[in-house]
């Protein structure tokens, strides 16, 4: 499970990107990090870049399917 120290430094958001499904091999349209809703193991991946395919695998779990967990915003101006 993600964890963080300065609470001053998240923001809790309702946004639709928390919601969508990413299965190996798409890529994803936000940075952050993402967690397999079967396992709970998560992985960072850059915004653009495609979901591994061969991150893990497991049989007894149900598929692979990964959901954005912590969105990574660059700071505006910098």
């Amino acid at each position: 499970m993600a964890q963080y120290k300065y609470s001053d430094r998240l923001v809790q958001a309702n946004s639709w990107a928390f919601d969508q499904d990413y299965k190996p091999g798409q890529p994803v349209t936000n940075a952050g990090i993402y967690r397999c809703r079967a396992c709970g193991d998560e992985i960072v991946v850059d915004k653009g870049a495609t979901i591994p395919k061969s991150h893990h695998e497991h049989s007894l779990l149900g598929p692979v399917v990964w959901q954005l967990l912590v969105f990574a915003q660059k700071h505006p101006g910098r």
